[in-house]
């Protein structure tokens, strides 16, 4: 699954995969960052400011800048190169599986956890933006520094 981020006062947008965004987010309060929590537009007697869902919530210019500040100060700590991740952690899994599930529920539940594996296995963000992704949260940091953005 995955989360397209919209500027309104740019009308750009740009779409990450969930352990993307899981993982800017964990890597940027490593560096600092403390989230203020995010706004919906239409009131809700409940919001909790939740940066994890779709629900059109925004963060604000100020949390935007400083998700982009705190995620500056780690590029020199992220490897340049491409880290080789062992993500068998699905395949190992597959013999765990009771024997009573259908070869379909098996499948399923497999596909599950092969969308989740990055968190589920722990990788630490160094080495999951390591090399080309690098690429990716340098264009992350400069989509932060636009300012205010909805999550869609």
């Amino acid at each position: 699954m995955s989360l397209e981020l919209f500027n309104e006062t740019t009308s750009i947008s740009r779409r990450y995969s969930r352990q993307f965004w899981e993982k800017a987010l964990e890597l940027a309060q490593s560096y600092g960052w403390r989230p203020v929590g995010t706004r919906l537009r239409e009131w809700r007697a409940v919001w909790d400011g939740t940066y994890l869902t779709n629900d059109g919530q925004t963060v604000t210019a100020g949390d935007a800048f400083a998700l982009a500040t705190a995620l500056e100060k780690s590029l020199d700590d992220i490897p340049d190169a491409n880290v080789d991740i062992d993500w068998g952690f699905v395949s190992a899994c597959e013999d765990d599986l009771p024997e009573w599930l259908s070869p379909e529920e098996k499948i399923m539940i497999e596909d599950g956890l092969e969308a989740y594996s990055h968190d589920v296995m722990g990788v630490h963000p160094f080495e999951f933006f390591a090399g080309d992704e690098k690429l990716h949260l340098i264009g992350f940091i400069r989509f932060c520094k636009l300012g205010s953005f909805a999550i869609l």
